[in-house]
């Protein structure tokens, strides 16, 4: 008697995983559908299966209709997910071009209408909040010729009429030229002024032990933070 009891729980056993696996490829194929894509319809069967007997347990027989229903309802949920993560890459891809753009324009009016350590003092202190201390400390001068720097370069980048571009030429070396304005855009894209500030003790360094002759007279605008 108990071998035949035991016969009809393998049996039933037995019949419940032949049905759920019938229903699994049945599923399958209807996830496939829905997808249009191996990877993708493999997991959405196996991940509604799974949330199928998890919550419909209670349930002695989980009918197609039943996990055709739970499948389209989880693909439409990985699609809106997956529609959303599209349109934040396509925000961030615009961010990061207008971010570009601003920069470049920020960085050719820099060179053109100030000088280079004016220019470095502007962008820190309109792009990323710096105080005049801070730069002083950062430049090796006094708070005060920082500011005095501050108020020409804002009142240059004022004026409607355009620049003397030899005059600003005459101070910008090759160097500062070619270190100063990636820099620039880099800190801009980033929003990290660390690229830059981490970059002046050796650009200016270098300039300030070079033996570079003086294009400009003390009497000059520029002259005090040149």
């Amino acid at each position: 008697m108990k071998n035949s009891n035991s016969d009809l729980v393998t049996k039933s056993l037995l019949s419940k995983e032949e049905y759920l696996q019938d229903h699994y490829h049945t599923l399958l194929r209807y996830c496939l559908f829905l997808t249009k894509n191996e990877w993708d319809g493999s997991d959405l069967a196996q991940e509604t299966m799974a949330q199928a007997i998890k919550h419909y347990s209670h349930i002695s027989v989980i009918s197609q209709s039943l996990l055709k229903k739970v499948a389209y309802n989880k693909w439409i949920d990985v699609v809106r997910r997956r529609q959303k993560e599209i349109l934040q890459d396509v925000l961030k891809e615009e961010v990061y071009h207008h971010h570009l753009e601003k920069a470049l324009i920020i960085t050719d009016t820099l060179l053109t209408r100030t000088t280079p350590k004016q220019a470095v003092i502007f962008f820190l202190t309109e792009a990323f909040s710096y105080q005049s201390a801070e730069i002083a400390d950062m430049l090796g001068t006094t708070e005060g010729a920082v500011k005095a720097a501050l108020h020409r370069s804002r009142k240059r980048l004022n004026k409607k009429e355009g620049p003397n571009l030899e005059l600003i030429e005459s101070f910008w070396t090759e160097e500062e030229k070619q270190l100063l304005p990636p820099l620039f855009q880099q800190s801009l894209q980033e929003e990290d002024p660390g690229v830059l500030v981490d970059a002046l003790p050796t650009i200016f360094h270098h300039n300030a032990t070079s033996n570079k002759p003086s294009t400009h007279t003390p009497t000059n605008a520029f002259t005090c933070v040149a």
